[in-house]
């Protein structure tokens, strides 16, 4: 909506001084000193990989017993009827070690059950990395 409506809302009715789409909101402290100066702030761009793996979500309204864990976004499909692809962007799976150690947040506060979320959660794509060593073996060489 940001995208397609930004004129709009910036030149025609003069509804707001920053128009933010989804993908932007590391560049909100720039985009609002921008506005305080009298310009207009704009950043609508959908990023090929952002998955705000590094944001814990706020719970709200929770039972403390069952969560949502978001593991990617977007969706590669491009079904002739939806409009994900493009208003979400393509698909960007969430890195593994994040999605785990959110999990093992939620499941030391209390939580027992984790639903996995995202457009198309059978296309999550792993990559894997490098085995860390074990707590307390950084350094060390196994022999």
């Amino acid at each position: 909506m940001a995208e397609r409506l930004k004129s709009k809302f910036l030149e025609e009715e003069k509804l707001v001084d920053i128009v933010v789409g989804p993908d932007a909101y590391r560049s909100l402290p720039q985009l609002v000193d921008e506005a305080a100066d009298g310009q207009k702030g704009v950043n609508v761009l959908l990023s090929r990989e952002e998955t705000y793996a590094d944001i814990a979500p706020v719970r709200l309204n929770t039972n403390g017993v069952s969560a949502f864990v978001s593991i990617m976004r977007g969706c590669n499909n491009m079904c002739s009827f939806c409009v994900v692809p493009f208003t979400r962007g393509r698909e960007r799976s969430r890195d593994a070690e994040s999605i785990i150690n959110e999990c093992l947040d939620l499941f030391n506060n209390g939580y027992r059950e984790v639903t996995l979320l995202g457009q198309n959660v059978d296309s999550y794509y792993y990559i894997a990395t490098a085995p860390r060593p074990p707590e307390g073996e950084q350094g060390r060489t196994r022999q």
